[in-house]
């Protein structure tokens, strides 16, 4: 029985905050530590390369990446040194270039492989260091450092991740196979969180919807070809589907997306945006009944909504909403403390048209990206009730009549 070359881990980010004062001397939070100034994290060795060289072409940076054991991840760093306040200048310095870099970071530690030192010791002693967003780049900044760091833990992701080496406890088992789907942004190189929908393409029948940038356990389709359809299910990305034999998974055809590390498939999924005229469907952003209030499931597609937009300045977009149907009736408003994912009682309800009712749906999600940061001015908002359904008002799938479309109109 081989053993799989992959490592489960479950990284959390830290992020230190110290409050801003003025004065002089050293703020190094980590004296005698190097601080690297990092543009990007990545669970998959390869993407980490691709980001650097991207990084190298396109920006003129002198980009490397290293492997940081303790998080089980690969980090892309542009500037090294021993010293923090040169590290912070450069960090800032980054953002102001390249505000779609605008969550780099110093990092203060050790990357590469740990030696000579205790791994639970490093761990313990080395933070990230992250530095507000909306820092002036050109403010001297001096920062007062407790003697203990308070620690601050903002960001907790399970990240199933490539392993530097091959893991003991392990192993493949008889009639399963070991996929891996490696979805990026073709245009950034960073890596995309999402779903992928695989089908039995020989019986036209869906075998399971996975996540990405994590290892999937795939049982034998048993059906005749070993063939199965890979296909991006990810909200604002443009589908993708890849086409493979299990047992034969690279050939001519597919060995610009499919590699294969020990017993373990990688699908390379690179994905693009949609552009000016496109109109994309958020199937999966959900209200409650006759109200102009989401249900909470609908955050995970709304923020795939938000980093398109935060990716893209430039981008304008008019949302759309649509009912099943015409008939008037009942329509509860969102309250005035804006609890969009709630619904109470005592929330004010009113009598209207289905056109109010999915004009309200549209504004209830602007009103939200606003809320995000996003500026007015890049949304128009349209309620159409019933008057441009997918579907007849009793078909079985007259459900999906009641959706929210967003619109590219600039790009």
């Amino acid at each position: 029985m081989t053993r799989l070359f992959f490592k489960l881990f479950l990284p959390v980010f830290c992020l230190v905050t110290f409050a801003a004062m003025g004065g002089e001397g050293s703020t190094d939070p980590f004296p005698g530590k190097s601080n690297y100034v990092v543009i990007g994290a990545f669970s998959y060795v390869k993407n980490a390369e691709r980001f650097s060289k991207h990084a190298s072409s396109t920006r003129n940076m002198q980009a490397e990446f290293a492997l940081r054991p303790e998080r089980n991840l690969y980090y892309v760093y542009v500037f090294m040194s021993d010293d923090w306040d040169e590290a912070v200048e450069q960090v800032l310095k980054v953002r102001e270039e390249h505000p779609d870099l605008w969550d780099a970071w110093v990092f203060s530690g050790s990357l590469g492989e740990v030696t000579g030192e205790n791994p639970e010791d490093v761990v313990e002693a080395v933070e990230e260091i992250s530095l507000a967003p909306e820092t002036d780049s050109d403010e001297i900044i001096e920062q007062e450092i407790p003697e203990t760091p308070e620690v601050v833990a903002v960001e907790e992701t399970a990240a199933e991740s490539v392993s530097a080496e091959e893991i003991p406890d392990l192993e493949a088992k008889e009639g399963y196979y070991y996929l891996y789907f490696n979805t990026i942004n073709k245009k950034t190189m960073k890596e995309v969180r999402g779903r992928i929908k695989l089908i039995d393409p020989e019986r036209a029948k869906e075998l399971a919807t996975e996540e990405s940038h994590k290892i999937v356990e795939l049982k034998d389709p048993d059906n005749g070809t070993r063939r199965i359809k890979a296909s991006t299910q990810i909200f604002g990305f443009k589908e993708v589907q890849h086409l493979i034999d299990l047992d034969e998974p690279v050939n001519d055809t597919t060995s610009a997306y499919v590699d294969v590390i020990g017993d373990s498939i990688i699908l390379d999924f690179e994905l693009e945006r949609f552009k000016k005229g496109d109109v994309l469907i958020m199937y999966n952003v959900y209200f409650f009944k006759d109200a102009a209030v989401m249900k909470p499931e609908s955050k995970y597609e709304l923020m795939s909504l938000l980093d398109m937009l935060e990716e893209n300045d430039k981008l304008e977009v008019r949302i759309h909403g649509h009912t099943n149907g015409n008939a008037s009736g009942k329509i509860i408003h969102m309250d005035e403390e804006k609890n969009y994912f709630s619904l109470r009682a005592d929330q004010e309800e009113d009598f209207g048209s289905a056109k109010k009712l999915s004009q309200y749906r549209s504004e209830t999600i602007r009103d939200w990206l606003i809320d995000q940061g996003i500026s007015p001015d890049r949304m128009t908002v349209k309620g159409w009730g019933g008057k441009k359904m997918i579907y007849k008002k009793h078909d079985t799938q007259a459900y999906k009549n009641v959706r929210v479309e967003i619109e590219i109109v600039e790009d």
